[in-house]
């Protein structure tokens, strides 16, 4: 079948909203839209099971911890379940709207009944499986007893990478008692975790067992004789103490990986891991250090494509977390190349203004583009369209459009421009293209330069905010045509 555009509007209801579902889901992740469109081919597969999802609660409505308690009186634990974080938090969080939840298909078909009007927002995590299931029972924190002394801060590590086992984490100088308090592996596949529903929770004296044994392995190497053996630390000789300035003790938790097709995508945040990651961090140092514990949390993860006004969904949700003043929370400035990918590209009214974005060849995992427009504007009177290199270009899509270049019936290019969305304050149209790798078969974008074309049909001149995922470790960048 010869490559075309296929177009709906979101009146008519898409996958996995029902038409009269929309109505309670005003503001909807465009990112799940995609997901649907093209039945999550670049995110691991249509999930079978549950997936995250991040919820901010209706202002003005119930708060996280009523709603999980409103889940359990009611018996809905079959299509959607919530980790004691949300269930039991401690006092200063007992009033906040932000949580996460592990939901089923049949989340998405309460949203119009037993759902209509209680969130504000959500999103999905995508290229994420859940695989929380936990009892709703209540485990006592037995760690919480044995470091009641911590003292007033404790420090939160929020990464995809870290690892305990690091010396730099060590509270002595031979690096076989650690700093962490606790530890959560999200990525864990026994999901052990007592109450967390997903992963495995690790305390202090599990881990300096653990250190211990691995020192025990690497002295009697080196005294049998055998190759030199070092420490986990990168270049770090075990035969050498480090000197310490009486660390803070810490709480660390490993962030879920995205599936491996989404490992290069620089794309959404994940919402769901990293809020519960930092809600584990203050509950756990409230239970270690009592009410007065400050965590301060560094978050070595984050979205390259969010609108940079602090309106996304974890932004947003972090917020609230400081606002309570129970922790303080770090997050990563990116990096500088990837500000080769962000431009500003005013458009005159009335005018047509285009957007070249050259698309790498050889990849593996999707392309994504957001473009986004001022939310004191009102609803911006856009219109955009898309020429595919040496294709067919789309007709001019107006505000409650989703499209699809398809060929041979697989999704190569969606296109969702439904205005203010869940992912930001902001009127975003989001642009997704399938991998231009060889092996995705029929299904492979084509590489080189896309064009984007916007419409403004107001009496005002208006700003687009891109962020267009190029190579960006070469000079092709997204650039702007000369506007006519």
């Amino acid at each position: 079948m010869s490559p075309h555009w296929e177009i709906g509007t979101a009146s008519e209801g898409f996958e996995p909203i029902a038409p009269h579902a929309l109505a309670s889901v005003a503001r909807i992740d465009p990112y799940i839209v995609w997901a649907n469109a093209t039945q999550y081919r670049d995110l691991g597969g249509m999930p079978h099971g549950r997936i995250p999802i991040a919820i901010e609660m209706k202002q003005g409505g119930g708060t996280a911890r009523q709603f999980a308690q409103e889940i359990e009186r009611r018996g809905w634990q079959s299509w959607i379940w919530m980790s004691a974080l949300y269930r039991d938090p401690p006092p200063a969080l007992e009033a906040t709207r932000f949580c996460t939840a592990h939901v089923t298909r049949e989340f998405y078909a309460r949203l119009g009944t037993d759902l209509a009007g209680k969130f504000e927002r959500f999103t999905e995590a995508l290229a994420i499986i859940s695989h929380a299931d936990g009892p709703v029972d209540r485990v006592p924190a037995s760690h919480a007893a044995t470091h009641a002394a911590a003292g007033n801060a404790i420090v939160g590590i929020c990464d995809e990478d870290v690892t305990f086992t690091h010396r730099r984490f060590s509270e002595d100088g031979t690096g076989t008692r650690t700093r962490f308090l606790c530890f959560w592996n999200q990525n864990d596949a026994a999901d052990t975790a007592a109450t967390l529903g997903y992963g495995s929770e690790l305390l202090k004296h599990q881990m300096d067992a653990l250190l211990g044994d691995v020192r025990l392995s690497v002295e009697a190497a080196q005294t049998a004789g055998g190759a030199r053996v070092y420490a986990f630390a990168h270049g770090d000789d075990a035969s050498q103490p480090v000197d310490h300035d009486a660390p803070l003790p810490m709480v660390g938790v490993q962030l879920k990986k995205r599936c491996r097709s989404m490992r290069d995508a620089f794309g959404p945040c994940l919402d769901a891991e990293v809020l519960d990651a930092v809600r584990y961090i203050v509950q756990r140092a409230r239970e270690i250090g009592g009410a007065a514990c400050h965590a301060l949390v560094s978050v070595s993860a984050g979205n390259a494509a969010w609108q940079q006004d602090g309106s996304s969904l974890i932004e947003s949700a972090l917020d609230e977390l400081m606002d309570t003043g129970a922790c303080s929370v770090v997050l990563p400035s990116g990096n500088a190349d990837m500000s080769r990918c962000r431009g500003a590209l005013t458009i005159a009214q009335r005018a047509v203004a285009e957007l070249r974005w050259p698309v790498r060849a050889y990849a593996s995992s999707p392309s994504l583009a957001e473009i986004w427009f001022a939310s004191n504007d009102g609803a911006p009177s856009i219109d955009v369209q898309i020429v595919p290199p040496g294709g067919i270009a789309s007709a001019w899509l107006t505000l409650g459009d989703i499209a699809t270049y398809t060929r041979g019936g697989e999704a190569i290019c969606t296109v969702v421009h439904l205005g203010r969305g869940a992912r930001g304050n902001g009127h975003m149209i989001l642009i997704a293209l399938a991998p231009t790798s060889a092996r995705s078969g029929l299904r492979r974008a084509a590489a080189g330069e896309w064009l984007v074309r916007l419409r403004n049909n107001a009496r005002s001149g208006v700003t687009a905010y891109t962020w267009m995922q190029c190579d960006e470790s070469s000079g092709d960048t997204p650039l702007v045509a000369p506007t006519r």
